[in-house]
């Protein structure tokens, strides 16, 4: 069990550099740390590019963004200057960047552990019948642990006020009191993205059951997906947006329920409170990263070769993408309207 100081820390920092969806996970346990020391100054240490859904989070002081150009190890270890201050050091990541700004640092590091091997197993040696890999929430949480702290709520993200006024005039010149359907069809990994007949098919079943969709996404992603493009766009139900990751999240802390990949937008969608449908493809739950919270349906089909991978692939290894391609958007609508879906 670790030694809190008399009075507790006076400077904490929490490092979760990447992804969208982890620095989403490590909210739980900076709340935690705000709760169990409200004097202290807490900052979080991420890329740029997540900034913006900590910047407006209550617990955190102070936002240490990691610029695109300056992520060099030399640049890390001048950056690791600003942690020496620091009492308590909560490292969320554990990875070779997170460990360069840690080094020989004076004050106390925690670090959540990885559970390599055993994602190594689902991954490589499934026929070793591996046990699911905790959720990731878990995983951070057990950080904690020599604290005495539990780190146990769902996240929530905080848009902020800029954005959520913003999201306010978005939706007001969008009249309707139809419930919304938020689609997210983007991912990073092409392995991890649902064909697009499927997205379109899936459009023009839930516009029959009188919701309306908005999907949002990168712009690149959008530019990438012209058949779902040309629908949303010619259809008055149907909105695409792809505004910044606060604008984002204030829009769809007013969706109801979310359509998703594995991804980062996965996990935003239900820290806005959206109740998500999250489709697995090459990926699977038992790597520990389902979306958060209770309610959510995840559809896998447990393929023989699923998953084959941890973090996704440019293209399917046995060249027949099946975990996708034979999930179906009959299923995904079932799961949106609270029925379980027909097992394969």
């Amino acid at each position: 069990r670790a030694t809190v100081p008399p009075g507790g820390f006076r400077r904490i920092a929490v490092l979760r550099l990447s992804s969208l969806g982890d620095v989403i996970l490590a909210l739980p346990v900076t709340h935690a740390l705000a709760r169990a020391f409200p004097g202290a100054h807490l900052a979080f240490w991420t890329k740029e590019e997540y900034a913006d859904v900590v910047r407006f989070d209550p617990a955190i002081a102070h936002v240490r963004r990691l610029e695109r150009d300056a992520r060099a190890v030399e640049d890390l270890v001048s950056m690791g200057v600003e942690l020496e201050d620091c009492d308590l050091i909560v490292d969320l990541h554990g990875s070779l960047r997170a460990r360069v700004l840690t080094f020989r640092q004076k004050g106390l590091v925690l670090r959540a552990p990885s559970f390599r091997v055993r994602r190594a197993r689902w991954v490589r040696a499934r026929w070793t019948a591996p046990p699911p890999v905790p959720p990731a929430l878990e995983r951070y949480a057990r950080a904690l642990r020599p604290l005495g702290l539990a780190a146990d709520e769902v996240p929530r993200v905080a848009p902020g006020d800029e954005a959520r006024a913003w999201a306010a005039e978005w939706w007001a010149a969008w009249p309707g009191a139809e419930p919304v359907v938020a689609f997210c069809p983007g991912a990073r990994h092409a392995t991890k993205r649902w064909p697009e007949d499927h997205w379109v098919a899936l459009h023009g079943l839930v516009r029959a059951r009188g919701a309306r969709v908005l999907a949002v996404s990168l712009a690149q992603e959008r530019a990438a997906l012209p058949a779902l493009a040309r629908a949303v766009e010619a259809d008055a139900g149907s909105r695409w947006c792809t505004e910044p990751l606060a604008r984002l999240a204030a829009l769809l802390e007013r969706c109801p329920q979310a359509v998703t990949h594995d991804s980062g937008l996965m996990h935003l969608a239900a820290a806005c409170g959206a109740r998500v449908v999250a489709l697995f493809g090459s990926t699977s739950p038992a790597l520990g990263f389902a979306p958060a919270g209770p309610g959510h349906a995840v559809l896998c089909r447990n393929e023989s070769c699923q998953p084959c991978t941890l973090h996704g692939r440019a293209d399917c290894p046995a060249g027949h993408f099946d975990c996708m391609r034979r999930l179906v958007p009959a299923d995904v609508l079932e799961a949106l309207l609270g029925q379980d879906p027909p097992r394969a």
